[in-house]
């Protein structure tokens, strides 16, 4: 893909604007490599469970994979290869292939002061969110939220809270705004346009936590974070708010259960 100029960019409602470091990133990565980075992540991850839950069929003497036979170690082996792979292939495409920096991708400084109070803003936004949505569901549709993956390995206990409070509240959120809005919101955006990046990104980000009660309170987090990331051209931000989003969300789901493992 060629490179788009200053007009093509305003065209597309794209300030190339400096960030806090006096930097202007440089998009290299276009779609494709954001087309074939979620394709091959499909298809290795389908891959890896498909062979998981055949070796767990055969420990278990034809038993299915379930969150009762999740230990810490499988649970931390699974979760270290599909952190790997996103990481991975973040680096491969934008840094190694197409020549970016991890600063183009958006790890740059920023304000710590601006990045509490947009967290603080935004939080009171997605709780409101979140509230509204589960009030419509269980009061106008009648339809109770389920129990999410989190909440059953919590509730079952055979992962320590620990692992589980640094894998969702500090790890899942680096990864996850990396991926998502570092790499696949900035390729879209930088194609066509600001609209399309928010609403691709953040359709993306609800649709990998394959919990579709929760798709549209996901998509609109998404977009949220996708918007803060795109007017503070640093990733800072979005990870401290993802990071504390989803330390209440755990921090509660610890709170319904008294024994948890340690």
């Amino acid at each position: 893909m060629a490179a788009l100029n200053r007009r093509d960019l305003k065209r597309l409602g794209i300030e190339e604007k400096k960030n806090d470091e006096g930097y202007i990133p440089k998009i290299r990565w276009n779609i494709r490599d954001v087309f074939f980075s979620i394709i091959f992540l499909i298809a290795v991850l389908t891959g890896i469970y498909f062979l998981s839950a055949k070796i767990v069929s055969v420990l278990n003497q034809g038993n299915q994979i379930s969150i009762t036979s999740i230990t810490n170690t499988s649970f931390s082996i699974l979760y270290g290869i599909q952190v790997l792979l996103m990481v991975g292939t973040v680096w491969f495409f934008a840094v190694y292939w197409r020549r970016s920096r991890f600063k183009d991708l958006g790890l740059t400084y920023y304000s710590i002061i601006k990045t509490i109070w947009y967290s603080f803003l935004a939080l009171l936004l997605i709780l409101a969110i979140n509230f509204i949505y589960v009030f419509v569901m269980t009061s106008v549709f009648k339809i109770a939220p389920p129990e999410n993956k989190i909440a059953e390995l919590v509730e079952n206990g055979n992962v320590s809270s620990v692992i589980l409070l640094i894998v969702v509240s500090l790890i899942a959120p680096v990864c996850e705004e990396l991926f998502f809005r570092g790499f696949i919101f900035q390729a879209f955006r930088q194609s066509w346009g600001v609209f399309a990046g928010l609403f691709i990104s953040s359709f993306l980000f609800a649709a990998a936590h394959l919990e579709l009660y929760n798709f549209i309170p996901l998509m609109a987090i998404g977009w949220v974070l996708a918007y803060i990331f795109h007017k503070t051209k640093s990733l800072i931000p979005v990870i401290f708010l993802h990071s504390i989003y989803n330390l209440l969300m755990i921090l509660v789901l610890f709170s319904q259960f008294k024994e948890i493992a340690v």
